[in-house]
């Protein structure tokens, strides 16, 4: 159940968090202390650079608050949010709470035998494991899209201050003004409403799953590219390699008797190791 759980949150975070973080999410063993959290914010923020706004943005930002009001307001963020993570995990459930997958987990059984049953038989063998299989998927989904939904609603007041800001830069006085006249008319106020709504769009979500084998294929080899970009740097260094003022000047920097130095220098990895870990 837990590993289900899991499984379920980690994809719903990939859609929500920047692709830099995911693998510090992924590998983490245990759940983050405040101060943690506030650090790993504090890290990630610092990723994206920006210039404080000029008098002249400044001046600028009430008329793209305006804007960006109508295109987001309140409570929109999370609710649409949550929409886009009760239909991604619905599927996933689906899959989780099918009878074969579930005797799978719980039964220490060849998996030619369990698919040898009839669809009846596995469902009669998954009820007696788990009356409440069926729903038990359900109230999982209920639990994650709620929680999901509160994420991003917290998420909603700096969402729509950044979107402001940005608004504000890209944007001169007129062109607010020229938005904001087309949010008031009866189509310009149905997009707005739309327009954030519309990359959490079925038919956007699914062509961008269609589209993955191309993107990952565009990486092609590249643990062969990386290797043969490296080709003309220095090779790393072991502790031989080292000489005998840098093992000097290492131990000192260390604090460490210069004897036990060569125990704790690790040899470099091949480059074929390094890209396994």
């Amino acid at each position: 159940m837990k590993k289900i759980v899991n499984a379920m949150a980690a994809a719903a975070l990939v859609c929500a968090v920047p692709a830099a973080a995911q693998e510090d999410l992924e590998h983490s063993e245990s759940a983050m202390s405040p101060g943690d959290l506030d650090e790993f914010a504090g890290m990630m923020a610092g990723l994206f650079q920006t210039e404080p706004l000029t008098e002249e943005q400044n001046a600028r930002l009430p008329a793209a608050q305006a804007v960006v009001g109508e295109m987001m307001p309140d409570g929109f963020y999370g609710e649409m949010m949550a929409g886009m993570m009760d239909k991604m995990l619905r599927p996933m459930l689906t899959m989780f709470s099918q009878p074969e997958f579930v005797l799978g987990a719980r039964l220490t059984v060849d998996a030619e035998a369990i698919e040898a049953l009839e669809e009846a038989e596995q469902a009669e063998l998954t009820a007696m494991l788990d009356p409440a299989y069926q729903a038990r998927g359900d109230a999982m989904v209920a639990v994650l899209t709620s929680r999901m939904g509160g994420m991003f609603t917290a998420m909603e007041g700096p969402m729509r201050e950044g979107l402001s800001k940005a608004y504000a830069v890209r944007f001169d006085d007129a062109q607010l003004a020229d938005i904001a006249a087309f949010f008031a008319t009866p189509t310009g106020g149905e997009y707005a409403r739309e327009s954030m709504a519309l990359f959490a769009d079925p038919q956007v979500m699914q062509a961008s799953m269609q589209a993955l084998p191309a993107m990952m294929s565009g990486f092609g080899d590249i643990e062969s590219a990386m290797r043969e970009a490296m080709t003309a740097l220095p090779a790393e260094r072991g502790y031989d390699d080292l000489t005998e003022a840098q093992r000097k000047r290492m131990a000192e920097l260390l604090d460490v008797d210069p004897a036990q130095l060569a125990d704790l220098v690790n040899p470099p990895k091949p480059m074929d190791d390094a890209a396994g870990q």
